[in-house]
């Protein structure tokens, strides 16, 4: 295909604009109000909800003779409603503009207040989230594939994005894999169009440049700024639950690179299962790059890394195990010398449970380490 010949330049030129965080407008509520109104007072309809994504509570905004002001009188929302946001308290983070409703899929006990016209409500609701395990018995990690490169000037904006995501309210959720394309970091993959692993995870999933990031081998999408990538990651864990759970209980590497890991998946309901890894370098030198080292990097992959394999998938029922031992000798980036402690593990495990085929779950861990199964 003459189309690879121009990826260098043609992605240098695509898709380098991302989206501005819809919550970063001029409203004065955006940040913690100075000033204090006890015209209002924040209250809910319920305060406890259950944590499958589906329940929720409605806040309401009291005046001093109990009415509801963001309701008008035919039960449609009122014109306050657009000056009005409700913000965790401990994070200071803020409700979508026009948000009355609150749902989760985490359990916990989320604290509210809310500004009305830039002003803070002197009180705070608490809201309950219980029960995330009669919906998903084993924490989920989507699998994040950062599609980058050292040469692409926009690069570093998605890794700082990515990076404040690890650290948010969703970094227990989250294992990022920098797949690198047409650098010294690119991993090469067989494909019919001879494509490096980060090229053609791209194109077959519909990029059409960098930066770009595929969740869990279902969909991608090129936006960088820390809430979109976090609202994405969220949107994953609603509608695709987690039906497995993923073990590592051997990781080994030796100075030489020679890897052994040993893995298992446990089904939570029925299913066909395919379980792969992936071994991923921190600490890479730049080489010119456009950041000062590479942390992530895709190093070595199962040959089911893009997608399930029929020689490779299981058919599980509900409760059972499987487990498996691979065996990898790592290559180190030319031009840089091997250190075992710079390497760590991915295993993951494809299903079909949502209708595609696509990561269900995954876990991660150092060499010399191990991890067990994550309830939630």
């Amino acid at each position: 295909m003459k189309f690879y010949k121009f990826l260098s330049a043609a992605f240098m030129a695509l898709a380098v604009v991302g989206c501005e965080d819809p919550n970063n407008d001029d409203d004065p509520s955006k940040d913690d109000p100075s000033t204090v109104t006890d015209a209002y007072t924040i209250a809910v309809d319920k305060q406890t909800v259950e944590a499958d994504g589906v329940d929720y509570v409605t806040f309401q905004i009291l005046d001093k003779d109990g009415n509801d002001v963001l309701v008008n009188e035919d039960g449609s929302d009122s014109d306050l409603l657009s000056k009005t946001y409700f913000v965790m308290a401990d994070s200071g983070k803020r409700l979508e503009r026009k948000t009355k409703t609150f749902s989760s899929i985490r359990n916990g006990e989320y604290e509210f207040y809310a500004t009305v016209r830039g002003e803070k409500t002197a009180n705070t609701v608490k809201v309950t989230v219980q029960n995330r395990g009669n919906y998903e018995k084993y924490q989920q990690k989507v699998c994040v594939y950062q599609l980058t490169a050292t040469w692409c000037g926009y690069c570093p904006q998605m890794t700082e994005g990515l990076g404040l995501l690890r650290n948010g309210a969703n970094g227990d959720n989250v294992i990022i894999m920098a797949c690198h394309a047409q650098d010294d970091y690119a991993l090469p993959w067989e494909n019919e169009y001879k494509y490096d692993l980060g090229t053609y995870v791209l194109v077959s999933h519909g990029g059409s440049g960098y930066p770009y990031a595929v969740y869990d081998m279902s969909f991608g999408n090129g936006q960088r700024t820390e809430s979109i990538l976090n609202s994405l990651v969220e949107g994953q864990l609603q509608s695709a639950p987690a039906t497995c759970g993923v073990k590592i209980s051997e990781a080994t590497i030796d100075g030489l690179g020679n890897a052994t890991i040993t893995a298992s998946v446990k089904a939570d309901k029925a299913g066909t299962f395919d379980l792969g890894y992936a071994i991923l370098a921190d600490n890479q030198p730049s080489k010119g790059g456009t950041e000062s080292i590479y942390n992530d990097v895709v190093a070595a992959v199962s040959k089911n890394f893009v997608k399930m394999q029929d020689d490779t998938k299981v058919s599980l029922a509900a409760g059972e195990e499987f487990t498996k031992t691979f065996t990898v000798k790592v290559e180190p980036f030319k031009g840089v010398s091997f250190s075992p402690d710079n390497y760590k593990v991915v295993v993951f495990a494809h299903s079909d449970a949502h209708g595609k085929k696509q990561v269900d779950n995954a876990n991660a861990c150092g060499f010399g380490e191990s991890v067990d199964y994550i309830l939630n």
